[in-house]
């Protein structure tokens, strides 16, 4: 049978950097909803609806697919808001203690709002560019758009774990 695990279950605080992504996701969210719903009307009927490793389209689809993005930005918002509400609930690679709980309550709070916010931001450049490409007849993401990326989402998170096992 598996042991229960109890954990303190403590407020964490938020601070400005924490407010920034949180409304900083937001603020996106909206963006693409807002942008989607204007540009909608003047889009062809087909669009490019993926993007291969070089950057170009390899896939195109009904312009309607659009809306599919501002759906699972806002989807992936409320899923992490609600994560957020349970620190204790996480799994992490030290034992949490009263003495260590709120500093590994709150790297991992902070890890997902980061994560929260650069998704977002992901999600609207991507919107965007195939939004003005649709609409220019010239499509493609960026060559940098895969590395920044990976390392967006890869560095953040290493750092983060590697710095919650340095803490006693």
């Amino acid at each position: 049978m598996k042991e229960v695990v109890t954990r303190p279950v403590i407020p964490i605080k938020k601070d400005i950097l924490d407010y920034v992504y949180l409304y900083g996701s937001y603020a996106l969210t909206a963006f693409i909803w807002i942008y989607v719903s204007i540009k909608y009307q003047s889009l062809p009927n087909t669009i490019p609806t993926h993007f291969g490793m070089n950057g170009m389209p390899d896939g195109f689809g009904d312009k309607s697919i659009l809306f599919l993005i501002p759906i699972i930005v806002s989807l992936m918002v409320v899923f992490l808001n609600v994560m957020c509400l349970f620190p204790h609930k996480f799994n992490y690679m030290k034992e949490i203690t009263t003495e260590n709980a709120e500093w590994q309550y709150k790297k991992a709070l902070r890890l997902l709002r980061y994560l929260q916010f650069f998704i977002s931001l992901v999600f609207s450049y991507i919107v965007y560019q195939e939004i003005e490409g649709a609409i220019n007849k010239k499509s493609s993401l960026s060559f940098w758009f895969i590395p920044v990326l990976l390392f967006g989402i890869m560095i953040p998170t290493v750092t983060t774990v590697y710095r919650s096992l340095q803490k006693k």
